[in-house]
């Protein structure tokens, strides 16, 4: 069988005037004919939608329209929505979709606006320049519930991963502790282990019934709470080296204070506070650890004891929820805090905001001491996420919070949202499948340590040291120079 003999259509250009002043691009007969045809991806541009008819449904063909894909409906809301305000969502329900939109967030918004002095209630709407200049409010700032200085993206990266059973069942935040020194202390069972990063150095000491531990701030001295078969004691130890440990003094406690719940140092050290199971707190001066004053606050055991950063205030709780805040000098009671399953941590900068957070239904407060009121406030109703710690970072202020919650196969997740405020997520530390638990951050605050479901024991790098460092420089330079200029003015009075 003989092929079809194909058609071709020829067009030849033929000029109607030789003349060399003709500009043949002007002369319409002078250009070939122009036939509109089909593009060969016009599938992928037009809204062409065919349904099934064998089941009886309707046939529904717009393709010979041409209507590009970026102009459908749903694509021109998805555009509004992008250069728009973008929606408020629940913070402790972010889950990784935080990852593909912190970009758009959290960066080209606030920095467009930032740049070109745009409001934020309306895109468009710039600041009168021909008046009065109206003050334009950073973004960041706006909405934030505490003194906030956030990192500009999601630094936090695993540095290390070690293998460690045991050590998510159960977590107690008062039998582990990070000096800064760099050793790592945790109990397991009747032991201390003693671990140092920097040179993969571990040490285990057998110890009867440890109960807690905490490291002095100069990182030269470890207190650890245990057992003298049914008496509490308090053993304090030197650490003269990172394999070299010298027990320097023993405090025995009554019986029926139970046994040492948590332990707590001032800032300078020349303090060491114990909390015990009846709810009795001890307070000892150093070095001798002779007994300043006891006070009887608590009816539970003592959960957690911190003092502010400004050594103005010390807060402590209970396992009944009850959370009691003194002045830490008169070691008097200031105000009572009542809730079910109370956490709690100061603000690193301010020493007067308290975050108070429930552990369920999932509630966090904001709570100013000067004021003595809640400033800001988060809260659910319902049971599905379960906050098990909060901690602030001493460095950008970020509240970093950790939270169970069910995904949709009713299956337990455990993250670590950080916050720059109660509606505003910056980043999230997953553990691919296993779930993150927050243990301890390191003394200077750039890593913290978590633990895996994995029975993993994981450091993180939360922010770089090199920054930390020039964050330093520059508060150094400022106190000099504030110095300086005050001198000058002492000298010309």
């Amino acid at each position: 069988m003989a092929p079809a003999k194909q058609k071709v259509l020829m067009f030849v250009e033929m000029s109607v005037c030789e003349s060399p002043i003709k500009n043949s691009t002007v002369d319409k007969k002078s250009l070939p004919p122009f036939k509109k045809v089909r593009r060969e991806n016009w599938k992928q541009e037009a809204a062409y939608k065919v349904s099934d008819t064998s089941q009886g449904q309707e046939v529904s063909c717009v393709g010979e329209r041409f209507i590009p894909i970026r102009f459908k409906r749903e694509n021109i809301e998805f555009n509004l929505n992008y250069i728009g305000k973008p929606k408020e969502r629940d913070i402790l329900e972010t889950g990784f979709t935080l990852t593909a939109s912190y970009w758009r967030q959290s960066g080209f918004i606030s920095n467009i606006n930032r740049t070109f002095g745009i409001r934020e209630s309306r895109l468009f709407q710039f600041s009168n320049q021909q008046g009065t200049r109206s003050r334009v409010v950073d973004s960041d700032s706006a909405d934030a519930d505490w003194p906030c200085n956030p990192r500009a993206r999601p630094y936090a990266i695993q540095i290390a991963t070690h293998e460690m059973a045991c050590i998510c069942s159960p977590v107690d935040y008062n039998m582990m502790d990070w000096s800064s020194g760099g050793m790592v202390a945790m109990t397991y069972g009747q032991d201390i282990m003693l671990w140092r990063n920097l040179d993969e150095s571990t040490m285990v000491f057998s110890v009867e019934s440890p109960t807690s531990l905490k490291f002095s701030p100069d990182g030269k001295q470890l207190a650890i709470g245990c057992m003298d078969r049914d008496y509490p004691v308090l053993d304090l130890w030197e650490v003269r080296s990172h394999t070299e440990f010298l027990v320097s003094y023993r405090k025995l406690f009554l019986k029926s204070m139970g046994y040492i719940s948590c332990i707590e140092w001032s800032h300078d050290g020349k303090e060491l506070i114990c909390g015990t199971h009846c709810g009795l707190i001890c307070v000892l001066a150093m070095p001798k650890l002779k007994t300043v004053i006891q006070l009887r606050e608590h009816r539970h055991p003592v959960q957690k004891m911190k003092f502010a950063p400004t050594n103005k205030y010390f807060a402590s709780s209970d396992t009944n929820g009850k959370i009691v805040i003194f002045d830490a000098e008169l070691k008097v009671r200031l105000l009572k805090l009542g809730g079910k399953s109370m956490v709690f941590d100061w603000h690193p900068w301010t020493g007067e905001d308290l975050a108070v957070a429930e552990r369920s239904p999932a509630s966090i407060f904001i709570f100013n001491m000067p004021r003595r009121q809640f400033v800001a406030s988060y809260r659910r109703r319902d049971h599905r996420i379960v906050i098990k710690t909060i901690s602030y970072s001493k460095i950008t202020g970020e509240l970093l919070v950790n939270v169970i919650r069910r995904d949709g196969s009713d299956n337990a997740v455990f993250e670590i949202v950080v916050l720059a405020s109660l509606n505003r997520v910056v980043d999230l530390l997953p553990h691919q499948d296993h779930g993150t638990i927050f243990l301890m951050w390191n003394p200077d605050g750039t890593n913290i340590a978590t633990g895996g479901l994995d029975d993993t024991f994981s450091l993180w790098n939360f922010f770089p040291t090199h920054k930390r460092e020039a964050i330093l420089r520059r508060q150094e330079q400022k106190a000099k120079d504030k110095f300086s200029s005050l001198s000058l003015y002492k000298g010309i009075r």
